[in-house]
């Protein structure tokens, strides 16, 4: 099944939830991979017995997820997360991969993910979009949101990758430092142009478009995602 996927993603507190809800309002169908990844820890038996396995018997009590306990032990040790990544993530993308079968005939989809780059996930999409915040604003936004302290929170932004290589991998960047009308304008304008990219590749469409400054920090004059774009044109030599 052929599909156009769009990755989502950015540091905890960047506002990627909210703004993948703006598509979803669209009618767009939205993969939250690390709410999935949370579900599918508690539900499926192998992932459990793994987790236990490598991070001891607190993992999990009365058969329920410790999220308190796995987090300080994996937003410490970036070798802990890799792992945790490696147990979990096979099964998201399985259950990612039945998710898009149950999905009705749509244009696009998105996955959101805040470790989109960090589990490879961003391989296999079309178009990234990464959302970006000051480390002061998005600290406000989670402790306000969960409840955590701030050593805890530097913790968990300091272990995901950096802004920088975020950026040098996505097609759009949106810096979300104004309030929630702005990330919706945005929602609403990529989504147009992403509709009109599609018709057009799709030839359902002819319409002339204006050319614009389209590269990282701009939108408009949308991209794919320069690894699946070399993968395309090496398949066609």
């Amino acid at each position: 099944m052929k599909y156009f996927l769009i990755g989502i993603t950015g540091k905890m507190g960047s506002g990627k939830s909210l703004f993948s809800s703006f598509f979803e309002k669209r009618g767009i169908p939205v993969y939250s991979s690390d709410k999935r990844g949370k579900i599918l820890m508690n539900k499926i038996e192998n992932i459990r017995k793994n987790i236990i396995k490598f991070f001891g018997k607190k993992s999990y009590e009365k058969n329920r997820l410790n999220t308190n306990f796995l987090s300080e032990k994996v937003f410490r040790d970036p070798i802990a997360l890799k792992l945790l990544c490696s147990i979990v993530h096979p099964w998201v993308f399985l259950d990612f991969k039945n998710w898009i079968l149950s999905q009705k005939k749509t244009l696009y989809f998105i996955k959101e993910s805040a470790i989109l780059f960090e589990s490879g996930a961003y391989k296999n999409c079309d178009l990234i979009i990464t959302l970006t915040s000051p480390m002061k604003t998005m600290i406000e936004r989670v402790m306000k949101r969960d409840n955590l302290k701030e050593d805890q929170i530097l913790n968990r932004l300091n272990i995901q990758i950096s802004n920088k290589n975020k950026i040098k991998h996505s097609n759009i960047i949106i810096e979300n430092i104004q309030d929630i009308s702005f990330l919706e304008k945005k929602a609403k304008k990529i989504h147009k142009e992403i509709i009109s990219k599609i018709y057009k590749k799709n030839g359902k469409r002819r319409q002339k478009t204006r050319r614009g400054k389209i590269r990282n920090k701009t939108y408009g004059n949308l991209r794919p995602n320069p690894r699946n774009a070399r993968k395309k044109k090496k398949n066609n030599h």
